[in-house]
């Protein structure tokens, strides 16, 4: 995640490699996947700052502390709907505020009115989230982190705001949730 001098890091980056995990709940249940977005050029309706790191500084991602899941109430079928929302994090980590996405691919069924109930279950699970806050680590000239995503043997570590966008998928089918999720979603 780190680069030569005048490198940008883009702060929705995401390991989103990984084999799909199928798993069936109880009938009163229903199934949200969750996953982090990766911006797309020239997309409408959310723009993100990205950092510019020198060449002696690092990044370190957010990481979730508290991420329940989105609440809806019982019914008996819904097809595969995705809805996004951007959250911006404080330099604490805590949530300032999350807001729709739609300029994104991914994220079209957010604009349908019929999907503002899953919108909304979105917004209302992501306001109770909490992270360890993203940082940028300066590092003593000519030295470089471990690994990305690594402030260890940093100099200084300054804790910064981020925005993250977030694709949530809501589905049910028969009264049967299917849970679909990928490793190393961040």
């Amino acid at each position: 995640m780190r680069g030569g001098r005048g490198a940008v890091l883009a702060l929705v980056l995401s390991g989103c490699a990984g084999h799909a995990v199928v798993q069936e709940r109880e009938a009163s249940s229903y199934s949200v996947d969750r996953r982090l977005l990766v911006p797309e050029s020239g997309a409408a309706g959310g723009s993100v700052n990205a950092y510019t790191l020198a060449a002696s500084e690092g990044f370190r991602m957010p990481r979730p502390v508290q991420v329940p899941s989105p609440q809806l109430p019982q019914q008996p079928s819904l097809p595969a709907t995705t809805v996004c929302v951007q959250v911006i994090l404080d330099a604490t980590g805590q949530v300032q505020r999350s807001e729709p996405l739609l300029g994104h691919s991914a994220c079209a069924a957010g604009a349908d009115p019929a999907n503002q109930r899953l919108l909304q279950a979105a917004q209302a699970a992501t306001a109770q989230w909490t992270f360890v806050p993203a940082a940028r680590c300066h590092f003593p000239a000519g030295v470089s982190p471990r690994a990305a995503d690594d402030c260890s043997g940093a100099t200084r570590i300054e804790e910064v705001p981020v925005t993250l966008a977030y694709a949530f998928t809501f589905e049910v089918i028969e009264g049967r949730t299917v849970v679909r999720s990928q490793s190393g979603v961040r």
